[in-house]
């Protein structure tokens, strides 16, 4: 039984020894190179029980440890613990030095004083910043909004790298940037490939801009191409619908301002080619439609304006020129129905076209207009004189207020009789007289336009040529001239020279 309370104590003093062991623990890491003993003393007071008691030991246990003094000879363990640190690293193992020496130094992970955590960066900006790719083996990528991305779409960016190609944060203060060219292509399943919404107060939605030239030309702002079809229609180049309005004008489907110039010639508003076709029509260069309107007129196809000059000749609202062919040329415009004309119209002849009254599917029938160098009105008729030999003619109400400068001319039909003008037009009316009865008149009146538009607009008979026009023919052809003394030459060269262009190269295919 004493042996056994022996071996209890000896337990007890055992466990007192570890902790006093590591709190005494140097933290010298040189001295725990060097192996030496401590000291620990334990003493006990006599404790002898006053009354009878359950006991560990037995009493005489007691007496025999008081007062007494053991003394205890530790080693250190011989794997010991070196190396150093940064403030805001977290710590790892390194490696190992000689055969019993751990070493511990800084991770690649950073915490700042603010929780922020980066990997690779000790400055961080966001609760965790990355230097470097990040990959997931396994799981994928879980969002705010719940939904898991375990791998990427279809055609997608796998990665992107951010060096000087892209720039900006996408704020309004340090807007996106890339490096061109940028190329965007994938299948969009019909739907587009890119969607710019600008939501601010009449945003721009995008804005494009071709590059300078110095020597040659400026590059195109927007160069739009319709895709491809084998038994189809091709695709639209361009799509453009105007804005709508609760209370006000509609938008503009597609405006185009054209550059300018200083010393040579201003750019084109809109320059539109049809496309060509192997077995088929030729394509429209510009096909327009005028919007439909529920009670108020509908709107207009074309509006055209020409340009205005400060010392020169205006431009013109529209230029036309048909195209040419083996079989033959086009018109310059083909108007399905009426045509009205508020100002002067010139021309090189006119005639009316219909189809030929006595073979009306295989002919047509042309008949020229009468010319006079006066704006003149001519009005016909016949009548047959009274017992009295005398006739009335009536004109119209409006005779006299439009007219001026009457011309008479009188034909007697059926017989031999003489025939006048008895009274002069007078009231819209005038008087014809025959030498016999019951004889029957044919009669014309003319009369110059007297009304205001006339009288400020009176046709100038022979004109002089401007300097831009002189030695240039309207029809160089009828004075065995080249084309390119035609007036149209020196009022429009670019086009001319395009348009003879083409027409050699169609030649050229044709061989």
């Amino acid at each position: 039984m004493r042996i056994q309370s022996l071996r209890s104590i000896l337990l007890v003093v055992a466990a007192l020894m570890t902790i006093s062991t590591v709190q005494a623990q140097t933290t010298q890491s040189s001295d725990l190179r060097n192996p030496r003993t401590t000291e620990f003393n334990f003493l006990w007071s006599q404790a002898k029980p006053s009354r009878s008691a359950f006991r560990l030991m037995p009493a005489g246990a007691f007496l025999n440890l008081s007062h007494s003094r053991f003394n205890f000879s530790l080693t250190p363990a011989t794997n010991s613990v070196m190396g150093s640190g940064s403030a805001g690293r977290i710590a790892k193992w390194i490696g190992v030095m000689g055969s019993n020496t751990f070493v511990l130094g800084n991770s690649s992970i950073y915490e700042d004083k603010f929780g922020k955590v980066g990997i690779g960066t000790t400055t961080p900006t966001s609760p965790l910043t990355v230097a470097g790719l990040i990959e997931s083996t396994s799981g994928g990528f879980k969002f705010p909004d719940g939904t898991v991305q375990t791998t990427s779409a279809t055609g997608a960016l796998f990665s992107v790298a951010n060096d000087a190609t892209l720039t900006g944060n996408g704020t309004s203060g340090s807007p996106l940037g890339v490096a061109v060219p940028l190329n965007l292509i994938g299948n969009g399943l019909g739907n587009s490939i890119i969607v710019v919404a600008n939501n601010a107060e009449g945003g721009i939605g995008a804005q494009v801009l071709g590059g300078p030239g110095s020597i040659g030309p400026g590059g195109r702002g927007v160069m739009a191409r319709g895709g491809t079809s084998i038994s189809g229609s091709g695709g639209v180049g361009v799509i453009a619908i105007a804005g709508d309005s609760n209370s006000n004008e509609g938008g503009v489907g597609v405006f185009a301002s054209a550059g300018e110039s200083v010393s040579g010639k201003g750019g084109q508003g809109v320059k539109a080619l049809g496309g060509s076709s192997s077995s088929g029509n030729g394509g429209e260069g510009v096909k327009a439609i005028g919007g439909s309107s529920i009670t108020i007129a509908g709107g207009d196809g074309v509006i055209a304006i020409g340009g205005v000059s400060a010392n020169s000749v205006g431009g013109d609202g529209i230029f036309a020129r048909g195209g040419t062919g083996p079989v033959g040329d086009g018109l310059a415009g083909n108007f399905d129905g009426d045509v009205d004309i508020s100002g002067m119209l010139s021309k090189g002849g006119g005639s009316f076209k219909i189809d030929h009254p006595l073979d009306p599917e295989n002919r047509y029938l042309y008949h020229s207009f009468v010319e006079s160098p006066d704006m003149k009105n001519i009005y016909d008729g016949n009548i047959v004189t009274d017992a009295n030999g005398e006739a009335t003619v009536e004109l119209p109400s409006y005779f006299e207020a439009l007219n001026r400068d009457f011309r008479y001319q009188l034909t007697v039909i059926g017989t031999f009789a003489q025939a006048i003008v008895a009274k002069k037009i007078e009231d819209n009316r005038f008087v014809i007289r025959t030498s016999a009865p019951g004889v029957e008149v044919s009669w014309q009146v003319t009369g110059i336009r007297q009304d205001g538009w006339a009288n400020r607009n009176r046709i100038k008979v022979e004109v002089e040529k401007s300097e831009r026009e002189r030695g240039h023919y309207l029809h160089p052809e009828a004075f065995d001239q080249p084309e390119e003394l035609g007036v149209e030459w020196a009022r429009h060269p670019e086009i001319m020279k395009q348009r003879k262009e083409a027409r050699e190269r169609a030649r050229q295919k044709q061989r």
